[in-house]
């Protein structure tokens, strides 16, 4: 192993890298929801009209939501880490999920409706 940057002899791993690391990707996936969800909205939107505009007023806040808790759960990893306290909780995770099941049903609607 090679000691890290700061020159105290502790792995990169154990100085925060990883917790960098994991918040850029809590914000790539977060913007690719933001991403995926304006595409899906403007895909259904001439089949399903009215249900296609609800659709986009659930997933495009959802989407910012988890992009926002991205940078939360960063803080909060950050601080756990420095104070040995407990880590983030499970709600992002859950989030990212919901939206993305949302938006695999929107869009089997899309494939199946002809």
């Amino acid at each position: 192993m090679t000691p890290s940057s700061t020159g105290s002899g502790v792995p990169p791993s154990a100085d925060g890298v990883a917790n960098d690391r994991t918040a850029l990707a809590w914000t790539r996936t977060a913007l690719a929801l933001l991403g995926a969800a304006l595409l899906a909205t403007r895909a259904v939107a001439d089949r399903f009209g009215l249900l296609a505009a609800a659709f986009a007023v659930v997933a495009l806040p959802m989407a910012v939501v988890v992009l926002v808790g991205a940078g939360r759960r960063y803080r909060t990893a950050r601080a756990a880490e420095r104070t040995k306290a407990e880590p983030p909780d499970g709600r992002l995770p859950a989030g990212v999920t919901v939206l993305l099941v949302a938006l695999a049903v929107t869009e089997l609607g899309w494939v199946f409706s002809g």
